[in-house]
């Protein structure tokens, strides 16, 4: 059984501990919150610890994993640089995880894509449409518009050295589209 004081009350309680909860609270705000990261600090990291060390310290921290993630689909080729390194150490879901977000890097920069990564990752790798599980293409509607914005973009590329990947990652996407109709219960 508690006792409480005679002049106990909760509303004191709590203004005397205001500032300690105000401590508390701004301490592990600042715990949780990472700086933002930059290719640079990747690039560092690999030439520092090794592009394993990089990709497992990274994969284990949400936020920098995103941040890594939403880089290489940005396109910018120093992402897609630093996403050839990781690849080539990755296993499983991180593989898995960096081509898709090179896959989504071909709405913004396809001849970066194609020219940086292709090669590498392969065309049905960068190619193959949306992440499913992703909350950003979890229906149709949202994968297909993803599809054509990726293919949209493809069209514009008219660089002769690209012209063969860029083929075959239309067609990879036409069979995405396919597979998604599929998917979704929309026929093919």
């Amino acid at each position: 059984m508690v006792v409480w004081p005679r002049n106990f009350t909760f509303r004191g309680l709590a203004v005397r501990l205001r500032p300690f909860l105000a401590l508390v609270v701004l301490a592990g705000a600042a715990a949780v919150a990472s700086p933002a990261l930059t290719p640079q600090d990747v690039a560092s990291s690999i030439a520092r610890s090794g592009a394993r060390t990089t990709l497992d310290r990274i994969y284990k921290d949400e936020t920098q994993w995103v941040a890594l993630l939403s880089g290489i689909a940005a396109g910018e080729p120093v992402w897609l640089n630093l996403a050839k390194q990781l690849r080539r150490v990755s296993d499983g879901g991180a593989t898995e995880q960096i081509e898709l977000a090179a896959g989504e890097a071909l709405e913004h920069r396809p001849a970066d894509v194609l020219s940086l990564v292709a090669d590498e990752f392969g065309i049905a790798g960068i190619c193959g449409g949306p992440d499913v599980d992703d909350p950003r293409f979890d229906s149709y509607d949202l994968s297909m518009a993803a599809i054509l914005r990726r293919q949209e973009m493809l069209r514009a590329i008219r660089d002769p050295s690209l012209i063969r990947k860029r083929d075959a990652c239309m067609l990879e996407l036409d069979k995405a589209k396919a597979d998604f109709a599929h998917f979704y219960g929309r026929g093919a």
